[in-house]
């Protein structure tokens, strides 16, 4: 893995693996309440992790027929929609999954490749989301 990619990656998994501490502290009966960030449960913040990691790797695996999520909050929505059928324990194997899945791609970006300044991009932003979410699901915890 690129040294670059490697330490952004590294700052994201550390952000990734408090955002799993906190939220597997919850209460299950606080895991579906509305309220933890806006509209959103605990359980559609998850959704919502998955789905902009998941946009990620498609950059990634599929560079020419990308579709970048220009409205961001559509693609909020979708990605929470498209989980809403899933448990708590379900949305939470699919982000490990994904997470994992997105490490192995993250492998095959070098520097000459035309996506990787939006990958340098797009890795910090991905490291502050797990963070603000990380914040709000501490709250719950009191």
């Amino acid at each position: 893995m690129d040294k670059n990619i490697n330490q952004l990656f590294a700052n994201l998994t550390s952000a990734y693996t408090n955002f799993v501490q906190v939220a597997n502290q919850l209460d299950p009966n606080k895991r579906y309440q509305v309220g933890v960030c806006g509209d959103w449960s605990p359980k559609d913040v998850v959704s919502h992790l998955v789905g902009w990691d998941q946009s990620l790797r498609e950059l990634i695996v599929v560079p020419d027929g990308f579709d970048p999520p220009y409205e961001v909050d559509k693609f909020n929505a979708q990605s929470v929609a498209a989980r809403k059928h899933l448990d708590w324990e379900e949305v939470m194997e699919e982000m490990e999954t994904n997470f994992q899945d997105l490490r192995l791609v993250l492998a095959s970006v070098e520097p000459e490749m035309k996506i990787y300044q939006h990958i340098i991009n797009w890795l910090p932003g991905r490291r502050e989301d797990y963070e603000v979410h990380t914040n709000q699901l501490k709250a719950w915890l009191v």
